[in-house]
């Protein structure tokens, strides 16, 4: 297997291997500091994700995430029992995103419209 180029991990020239040195300017040092006080600022100018839609996007938390990510900065222990992809909602009107399999229309609505739109649902076929 040929490497072609041996400063970066698996040819990906945005992933450096380790002990590649990096020559900090000023600038750099100042948003590395900016950074490491302020994780959101962070995550919403350096994380990304991957959107179905859109693809590769700046990573934009909701809110119970922020919230998440300041206990975990503010304290030393945090625990969070949360299951993976469980669509985590601390209010009614939390924005979501739903897809009709069948049509691949998209509808944004909120949790609590979805609920009742779930509950109606239900009504209606338990009365059929």
């Amino acid at each position: 297997m040929e490497i072609t180029n041996y400063k970066s991990y698996n040819g990906n020239p945005n992933l450096k291997r380790s002990g590649v040195q990096v020559n900090w300017t000023p600038e750099m040092v100042k948003e590395y500091a900016r950074c490491a006080a302020d994780p959101i600022y962070f995550a919403e100018n350096y994380v990304k994700i991957i959107n179905v839609n859109d693809g590769l996007i700046n990573f934009k938390p909701y809110l119970y995430q922020r919230k998440m990510i300041k206990s975990m900065h503010e304290q030393r222990n945090t625990i969070i029992a949360t299951a993976r992809q469980a669509g985590k909602c601390f209010c009614i009107n939390t924005p979501i995103r739903i897809r009709n399999k069948k049509t691949g229309q998209i509808l944004e609505t909120t949790i609590g419209e979805f609920y009742e739109m779930q509950s109606m649902r239900q009504t209606i076929q338990s009365k059929t």
